[in-house]
């Protein structure tokens, strides 16, 4: 496992994803004075990926303020946990009371957020989850020092389901997921607002994280079905979305990626043409045609030579963020109670629209529903229709919401 150490935004941009550095012993931080953002990123293993969005989202949005929020220097300390939820929590730990770490952005899979959160909840650190970590246990109930950039398990998948149903005349349905928390509540949440609009989910299919041959899955898939969604993470997807084509099952059953799996943009190229067809489901795109996104893979493109994935919008959203409580607090990220307050009060222009937290520190923001098409020589999301303001709870009152049966308790009720 690759250890980051201490890193000083204006001086490292090229030496981030080199070896490691020794972080000096920390000391109080006076006003005024450098404080540090520490970062969690699955650099070793399946997410490598996504770890590297993940930085380099940190990574441009601090070049552009010139390392300084509030007149005071930034500093990044980057953490690889390598998909651990234990070794989440220990690097959490070190960043924290070893770097001093003010606050903490990153982190893929829920179980990694799920291990870190009474921690960062005790020593009072604002932590904003910018990788993927869906839970709905993480924001249905209030907590000051949480706060999710990303999507909850419901405010993606949940669109997409009412969309198929309507446009593709969808009655039956499949649903295929990695066997983790949260991919499983992803698709979990496609089967439920699939059945809201009147479909019918008649089998469930869920292989374990890194599974290598999805071969006997997808031997088990129904013939029958009218669409399957699917949620199946990292490079697993790659590998289920190929034997899926190589079964002869292309073009004879539409196929949906919930939320970002398999259609994410750093797995294209792998997937091939096996991915040309299949619909998506993101809060982020790189083909969204706005000013502001524009700017912004532009940006990204001149400073990494490639285009963002959601990891890396979602990240630079959350430094913006920080930023925006910075200068709403006078720099004062030492009085925490009163900087996750006013983090809290986020209202940002970001790339993928307007973005504000509800009261659960849950973001608020679009959801694209794209199409994966051959764009020249490259798969690229193409972006169909633009679902506006979707919150965790996709429009219904939060008391209402939690009535009903938690998404990880649906598994195996489907298609009985």
């Amino acid at each position: 496992m690759r250890t980051f150490g201490r890193l000083l935004i204006t001086i490292v941009a090229l030496s981030i994803l080199g070896g490691s550095v020794a972080a000096p012993p920390a000391t109080a931080q006076a006003p005024g004075a450098p404080f540090t953002i520490g970062v969690l990123a699955p650099v070793t293993g399946i997410f490598n990926s996504y770890a590297r969005d993940i930085i380099d989202g940190a990574r441009l949005y601090l070049d552009e303020v010139n390392g300084e929020m509030a007149k005071r220097k930034v500093e990044l300390v980057v953490e690889d946990y390598a998909v651990k939820p234990d070794v989440a929590l220990t690097k959490a730990r070190k960043l924290v009371e070893r770097d001093q770490a003010k606050a903490l952005v990153g982190v893929v899979l829920s179980a990694s957020a799920i291990a870190i959160k009474d921690y960062v909840t005790a020593q009072k650190v604002p932590f904003i989850i910018s990788g993927f970590a869906v839970a709905e246990s993480l924001t249905l109930q209030h907590n000051p020092y949480i706060f999710r950039m990303t999507y909850g398990a419901a405010m993606v998948p949940s669109p997409m389901a009412k969309w198929v149903y309507k446009n593709l005349k969808a009655r039956t349905a499949v649903l295929v997921g990695s066997d983790s928390v949260g991919t499983l509540e992803l698709v979990l949440a496609f089967g439920r607002a699939f059945e809201d609009a009147g479909g019918k989910v008649v089998q469930e299919i869920y292989a374990p994280l890194g599974t290598p041959d999805f071969s006997p899955y997808v031997a088990r898939i129904r013939r029958d079905v009218d669409v399957l969604a699917a949620l199946v993470a990292g490079a697993d997807g790659v590998r289920f979305i190929k034997a899926f084509q190589e079964f002869g099952l292309k073009g004879k059953i539409p196929v949906v990626d919930v939320a970002v799996g398999f259609t994410d943009l750093t797995y294209l190229p792998a997937a091939g043409d096996a991915v040309l067809g299949v619909y998506s489901s993101q809060p982020y795109t790189f083909t969204i045609n706005t000013p502001r996104n524009q700017k912004f893979v532009q940006a990204f493109r001149a400073k990494f030579g490639r285009e963002p994935g959601s990891p890396a919008t979602f990240t630079y959203d959350a430094v913006a963020a920080i930023d925006q409580a910075m200068k709403a607090t006078g720099g004062n990220i030492e009085d925490s109670a009163r900087f996750a307050e006013a983090l809290r009060k986020t209202d940002l222009d970001a790339p993928r629209g307007r973005i504000r937290f509800d009261r659960f520190n849950h973001v608020i923001s679009d959801v694209h529903l794209s199409r994966i098409e051959k764009v020249g020589d490259r798969m690229l999301p193409v972006v169909i229709e633009t679902v506006p303001g979707v919150d965790q709870f996709v429009g219904m009152d939060q008391a209402e919401y939690v009535k009903r049966p938690r998404l990880i308790n649906l598994k195996g009720t489907f298609g009985k």
